[in-house]
């Protein structure tokens, strides 16, 4: 189970992830790496290892097991659970002698722990993202099972002699609380490419109500509490309120059923607001969702980046964000707007975006996109991580 005619030039770095394409239901992370394998996969020789499975999908992926296959500018090896042990992760660092392992997980057995194990002692060195598992909202689910584990590893001192990967100097904080002697290179994580979609706006109020076009608002995440769509109903709900018609649209999968009957049942106290759980979506058909919208909400409670709204900006479409991501700190154009969850605030912020033009948009994102997400800082940064 080699890797074989590679490129001698090029780094090589191993990736583990617990999910790959074509799975899409874990979100952000699989748009991590793809953004990162389609933007330097030329320059360096990803070679990626995952499970045979989609997130929460008894099936298995559509794709040959436990044999490299080409995807994209990469290579990966799709392992089935009775392969997914030391003696592979073994095999692998000796056959394919990486550069650099990049772990993507801090709680997964499988693919973060297991090979970390492995390759600590074979002296392979190694990145880990923690794709913003050391938030406080995400410490928030589940919070004495987990800091309990991390306060074990801290004493133990297990993570030692690895480089962490902080996608924000939000996140480089939240590793140092945890692993104050903590070796961090930050570099933002890359975007999709900027392609701005055509629009058709909300008409304007003309006294005849069924000829309106709705306003349509976007989320794009699996319906978890951490998400906060609660909030996001309740802001359609403000802009509904003037009988104004408005679709509310998530795309991705319900994790928490009872989170989705809530978010019904709120959605149902509004007279003119539609609510629609479109459930998980392949990454080819995600697009053509934020070409439907006319504003993308991401009200999350943690974010380690903010994928949504970096997939707003290469569409055009104007976003508002929460304070608890990477884009608080970004010098973003007026057509994203991070903002304190306070329902005022961001309903002034959905009227304003929604009368703003669309050529005004184009020009923001555009700016928005060169400057914050694709500028040559950010790619030698994530250069730097694999160098």
């Amino acid at each position: 189970m080699t890797s074989t005619d590679r490129p001698a030039s090029r780094p090589v770095v191993l990736i583990a992830i617990d999910w790959y394409l074509p799975a899409y239901r874990a979100g952000g992370p699989i748009r991590s790496i793809a953004n990162l394998v389609a933007t330097l996969g030329k320059e360096i020789d990803f070679h990626i290892v995952c499970g045979n499975k989609d997130l929460g999908s008894p099936h298995p992926l559509p794709v040959p097991e436990s044999e490299w296959t080409t995807v994209g500018n990469a290579r990966a090896l799709y392992l089935p659970a009775h392969e997914q042990r030391p003696e592979m992760w073994k095999r692998l660092l000796r056959d394919i002698q990486p550069d650099r392992l990049y772990l993507n997980s801090l709680y997964s057995g499988p693919f973060s722990r297991m090979p970390w194990g492995v390759a600590s002692e074979m002296g392979v060195p190694t990145t880990l993202a923690p794709r913003g598992m050391l938030g406080s909202g995400a410490l928030s689910i589940k919070p004495w099972r987990k800091k309990a584990w991390l306060w074990l590893q801290r004493l133990s001192g297990r993570y030692e002699g690895l480089t962490w990967h902080a996608s924000t100097e939000q996140e480089a904080d939240e590793i140092r609380n945890w692993f104050p002697n903590a070796e961090i290179h930050t570099a933002l994580n890359l975007p999709v490419p900027f392609e701005p979609l055509p629009q058709k706006r909300p008409a304007e109020p003309d006294g005849a109500q069924d000829s309106r076009q709705p306003v349509q608002l976007l989320s794009v995440g699996r319906v978890h509490p951490i998400k906060n769509y609660a909030f996001g109903v309740q802001l359609a709900a403000n802009l509904a309120s003037g009988a104004q018609p408005v679709v509310y649209r998530i795309v991705g999968p319900v994790e928490h059923p009872s989170e989705a009957d809530r978010l019904q049942s709120i959605a149902d106290q509004s007279e003119h607001l539609t609510l629609e759980l479109a459930g998980a979506t392949p990454p080819a058909d995600i697009q053509a969702h934020f070409g439907w919208a006319h504003l993308v909400l991401v009200p999350s409670f943690n974010e380690n980046f903010g994928h949504a709204v970096a997939e707003a900006v290469a569409c055009a479409r104007p976003a508002i964000v929460s304070d608890q991501t990477a884009w608080s700190t970004m010098e973003h154009g007026h057509t994203v707007r991070c903002l304190p969850l306070d329902l005022n605030s961001w309903t002034d912020a959905a009227i304003d975006l929604l009368g703003i033009s669309q050529e005004d948009v184009v020009e923001s994102a555009r700016n928005t996109h060169a400057r914050c997400l694709l500028s040559a800082s950010h790619l030698a940064a994530q250069r730097a991580l694999f160098s």
